[in-house]
């Protein structure tokens, strides 16, 4: 009993460590990799969403614009998106190892209304420690399986034909 309550105790302590010590890293293809910390992130313009949880309830997000980001990271030639710029995709990773993909077109607001966010605030409170510090929020899927928690990095990469 005393192992089981010390393990539960030391992953714990592991878990709220890392969500006062976490970034997220931006690179890639890209011409300015940079790192995002909690204390940088507040630097960055904030915006507000709305989006449903799994549970079906609608929650209020707030953080950064994954396009302003990845805008900031220099990843699209001018700020242009056409031509080879097309292939290129940001595969988000998580602590746990998760990932997953999203098209650029996805977050380019030339190509759509959706805007994705990397948050750090539910309903005006930050995320908690099972689902932060920061957690991409993609509002209009119907399931909510690409929107990650505990980002650790997000990066732009380029598809290739095999």
């Amino acid at each position: 009993m005393k192992s089981s309550l010390f393990l539960l105790l030391f992953f714990f302590s592991l878990s709220n460590s890392f969500a006062q010590n976490a970034e997220v890293s931006v690179g890639g293809d890209v011409g300015n990799p940079f790192k995002i910390t909690k204390g940088n992130f507040a630097s960055l313009k904030q915006i507000t969403i709305k989006a449903k949880s799994k549970d079906g309830k609608e929650h209020e997000y707030s953080g950064v614009n994954l396009y302003d980001i990845i805008t900031k990271a220099e990843s699209i030639p001018g700020n242009i998106l056409r031509g080879k710029s097309l292939t290129k995709y940001i595969l988000v990773s998580a602590t746990d190892g998760y990932q997953i993909v999203i098209a650029l077109p996805e977050i380019d607001p030339d190509f759509t209304d959706n805007t994705i966010i990397l948050a750090n605030k539910m309903d005006g409170k930050d995320l908690p420690d099972d689902a932060g510090p920061f957690r991409i929020i993609v509002p209009l899927d119907k399931k909510q399986a690409r929107s990650i928690m505990r980002v650790i990095s997000i990066d732009v990469l380029t598809a290739e034909k095999p």
